[in-house]
């Protein structure tokens, strides 16, 4: 509760704006898991980057899933930055639903993300863009080996989006590697700090709750 109760104070003693945390890195090094534990910890809220992906829907359902997922251009980043930027300010933003199995934005539905002392922004290419990394406060980078990262993927993948071992083997191997290497490892250079994600994500939770509480003291 403590490390809670210094988030809330960070916002209302202070009369400060949201602190914003960028959490980037490959394919499943735990950002999501861990931004949710953190935000939950902490306080606040997170966002990800996959809420972000185009919409498909124009094309025909056999051709989505050949698109190439990983690259920058299959994401709104300018609604994704727009709404970090509201939120930076103190507003509540809209946060759009994407449906993975179809590769389609869910028309007319939202989740309403209320204000908080913290976000944290998680995705593979949220240290990409510059005008993204402007609203950070704090970014960090989490690394993995691929063999980890690949083994971590396809559980999340069966479970989560319903997609087939040859799909995912093919589209980790034809696509995520080539893209990370592009796009994604190259963002390390733009991180504040790198943290090793292949240990215990307990272990890598409480190292992260520590920087952040330190990092939004000095802040305040």
């Amino acid at each position: 509760m403590q490390n809670m109760n210094n988030s809330t104070t960070y916002l209302q003693s202070q009369n400060r704006k949201p602190f914003i945390v960028g959490l980037g890195g490959p394919s499943c090094t735990g950002k999501s898991t861990l931004a949710k534990r953190l935000a939950a910890r902490l306080g606040g809220k997170t966002i990800s980057m996959e809420s972000y992906y185009n919409d498909l829907s124009h094309l025909a359902a056999s051709e989505r899933p050949k698109c190439n997922f990983d690259a920058p251009e299959a994401l709104d980043a300018a609604l994704l930055d727009r709404h970090v930027s509201e939120f930076a300010q103190g507003r509540d933003i809209e946060v759009p639903i994407y449906d993975f199995a179809n590769h389609i934005r869910t028309t007319g539905q939202h989740e309403l993300l209320k204000s908080a002392p913290l976000l944290i922004v998680e995705g593979i290419l949220v240290l990409y863009w510059p005008e993204l990394r402007s609203n950070y406060d704090l970014s960090v980078y989490l690394e993995a080996p691929d063999d980890v990262c690949f083994q971590r993927r396809r559980v999340r993948d069966i479970v989560e989006r319903q997609r087939s071992q040859e799909f995912i083997r093919q589209q980790y191997f034809d696509t995520v590697v080539p893209m990370a290497h592009q796009y994604v490892y190259p963002t390390k250079h733009y991180a504040d700090t790198v943290i090793d994600a292949s240990r215990e994500i307990s272990v890598v939770e409480t190292e992260l709750t520590a920087k952040i509480s330190e990092a939004m003291q000095v802040k305040a």
